[in-house]
């Protein structure tokens, strides 16, 4: 198998993305996000995040099939130039202002290949080298004129490279659509039984100052320690063993932990975001960690958190608040229901997470399997 290497410039042509005000969002027409160039390997097959474009936005901002996409900024080297490949045209779509489009000037490589190529060790490499040249971590035309593609000559070997590592992805996502669907039946159930009071036998039950005879509103401060993490952003290893949980929701991973239980992981700023996680993991500084003192309070203190994040959110004035304070999260109100009632929520819960651990398990160790084959196909001592 023949390998070529040419110039970035001689292959693509780069051009920056679409700026708009906060307001712009969340109507209008399909956007390219940070954080999908960020998360994933190709587009997703839907973009979720809306944008109020122009026709002259959309012309000049455009996601075709083998559109090229990189992170231009970021806080660090190591996420410097993180990339996504669209493997098909988004109609009417555009692409965000911090990060780059590569678009093809020849059909010399397949974007099924250019989707793990730019995530290999060989171009991760030269994005960290050409940075480190840099005082802030950025990407301009001129490096990446720069950079040097590696790719088979004859499209069949591309192709069959690609295919190898997208069943690896088709599978992960499988898995995750299916991680989500759980995730929502949780959530329908706790929503069910918990806000609008139609738990199994309601019916017989008397309603007494807003809630069924027996039950009571405990603030969270009551059921729960409020601890944070004590590790900074550096302490994140990419080989790492153990979940680090930070305030953004990209899975990062640590060499060691703190914290061996099961908890409730809240975001103090940054995406605030709330996850539940049950294991040895680390966590940062602004990162809450909560394991009531009786376990049996997790999932319902869980959903409950989750459906009052918005709310939290929003100060007494109608001002967004970006940071969530141990106070804040001490005051949440979590229904306590009778014990028989909360006894038969927490095995239907015990078992559909359960499921989501598995299937969590089964994705880390095939994006492991696919991380182990990219740099050997890349590199041509994997034949194909």
């Amino acid at each position: 198998m023949k390998w070529i290497v040419k110039r970035s410039s001689e292959l693509y042509v780069s051009s920056s993305g679409l700026s708009k005000a906060s307001d712009q969002f969340g109507y209008g027409f399909p956007f390219l996000s940070y954080k999908d160039v960020f998360n994933n390997y190709y587009a997703p097959e839907k973009l979720n995040t809306l944008v109020n474009s122009t026709e002259k936005d959309r012309q000049k901002c455009s996601v075709k099939r083998g559109d090229v996409f990189l992170t231009r900024t970021s806080e660090t080297t190591d996420e410097l130039g993180m990339s996504c490949v669209a493997l098909k045209d988004y109609e009417n779509a555009t692409f965000n202002g911090f990060t780059k489009r590569l678009r093809p000037l020849t059909e010399e490589i397949v974007p099924e290949y250019a989707a793990y190529f730019f995530r290999s060790s060989y171009f991760r490499a030269q994005c960290q080298s050409l940075a480190s040249l840099i005082t802030r971590a950025s990407l301009n035309d001129g490096m990446i004129r720069r950079f040097k593609i590696r790719f088979p000559k004859e499209k069949k070997c591309q192709e069959k490279i690609g295919k190898i590592l997208l069943t690896y992805d088709s599978l992960i996502e499988n898995n995750t659509k299916r991680i989500r669907l759980l995730e929502k039946m949780a959530e329908n159930l706790y929503k069910e039984w918990f806000v609008r009071f139609r738990f199994p036998g309601h019916e017989n039950v008397k309603m007494v100052n807003g809630l069924p005879k027996g039950w009571k509103y405990v603030n969270f401060g009551k059921l729960s320690p409020i601890v944070t993490g004590k590790k900074d952003a550096n302490f994140a290893s990419p080989n790492g063993k153990y979940k680090f949980f930070t305030c953004s929701k990209a899975d990062l991973m640590a060499d060691s932990y703190s914290f061996d239980c099961f908890a409730i992981i809240l975001a103090g700023n940054g995406d605030l975001n709330v996850k539940l996680y049950k294991g040895q993991f680390e966590a940062y500084q602004r990162t809450y960690v909560l394991t009531p003192y009786d376990i049996s309070h997790i999932y319902i203190s869980y959903y409950t958190i989750q459906s009052e994040l918005d709310r939290l959110l929003v100060g007494a004035a109608g001002a967004v608040i970006k940071f969530l304070t141990k106070g804040m999260i001490e005051k949440i109100k979590i229904v306590v229901p009778d014990q028989s009632l909360l006894r038969k929520f927490n095995i239907m819960l015990d078992a559909n997470f359960k499921i989501r651990q598995n299937l969590i398990a089964q994705n880390t160790l095939l994006a492991r399997q696919r991380d182990l084959l990219l740099p050997r196909l890349m590199s041509g001592k994997l034949e194909v």
